[in-house]
């Protein structure tokens, strides 16, 4: 049971990071200590004293004593030494949170890891912050160390989690951005040039019907007063009463003509 609820907590535990330095961070519950080789490690504590040692670290408030591996605080009361842990390499992000990898060719999800597979690209660990396993397949969680098939921390051990493939970044290419003049003026262009494609496409008149291209869509009323749509056989006509009966006085033109070109039904 403590293997089950040690392995969830690796899944469930997610906290923000601070950085070390340009390349390292730590936990928010983590404070950064130097370590012996001059890198950088972390405190398992917010706000820790950092020993001399440059190994241990103790609570904030009190004194690092090495010689007793212990804290001392103003109380005489001493607590145990804190061992430090390296601190972890930062990890890039894109504007989504997600994880890009170091080939910036790919990605991994928020709260997985990068890891290298045979074949050279990279993979997703579906932990943060794992250990990527020499076999280039398979990754364990962070603090724990890959262990044939298992990954081992102390005395525990949980089996190791396979990686899943990343995803490719795909980058579009930026958007020129006209200026107020460029526009007006390529507003312009639009205008007077005629489309090939919308001198044949239909036109919407009224729910679930169309006009003829090159036709104008009418609200009239019929007979009986209630309204409908027509289609006049003139593009962009600008609909009046009067205008109709023009027409219809137009040998050219007549009503007839008009009422031909009823709206048709989409099928």
């Amino acid at each position: 049971m403590r293997l089950i609820l040690l392995f969830l907590a690796v899944f469930l535990c997610r906290v923000t990071a601070h950085q070390c330095d340009a390349e390292t961070e730590c936990s928010d519950d983590e404070t950064c200590c130097k370590l012996g080789d001059n890198t950088w490690g972390c405190c398992p504590m917010p706000n820790a004293v950092c020993c001399d040692d440059r190994s241990h670290c103790c609570p904030t408030g009190t004194t690092c004593d090495p010689q007793g591996a212990r804290c001392i605080g103003a109380d005489e009361k001493h607590v145990p030494m804190k061992k430090k842990k390296p601190a972890r390499k930062t990890v890039e992000r894109n504007q989504f949170n997600e994880v890009v990898c170091p080939d910036k060719a790919s990605k991994c999800p928020d709260g997985s890891t990068c890891c290298l597979l045979e074949q050279g690209s990279y993979g997703c660990c579906p932990v943060p912050n794992a250990v990527c396993c020499a076999d280039m397949l398979h990754c364990c969680p962070n603090g724990f160390t890959c262990h044939g098939q298992f990954c081992s921390q102390n005395f525990a051990m949980i089996p190791h989690l396979r990686k899943f493939a990343s995803t490719s970044i795909h980058r579009k290419p930026a958007v020129e951005f006209l200026s107020e003049e460029e526009e007006d003026d390529d507003d312009e262009e639009s205008t007077s040039s005629e489309d090939p494609e919308s001198d044949v496409d239909p036109i919407a008149c009224g729910v679930g019907k169309t006009c003829p291209a090159k036709t104008t869509c009418c609200n009239v009323r019929g007979k009986n007063g209630e309204p409908k749509t027509m289609c006049c056989p003139l593009s962009n006509f600008n609909f009046r009463p009067s205008a109709v009966r023009t027409l219809a006085a137009q040998p050219a033109i007549t009503v007839l003509m008009v009422e031909s070109a009823r709206s048709t039904l989409k099928l």
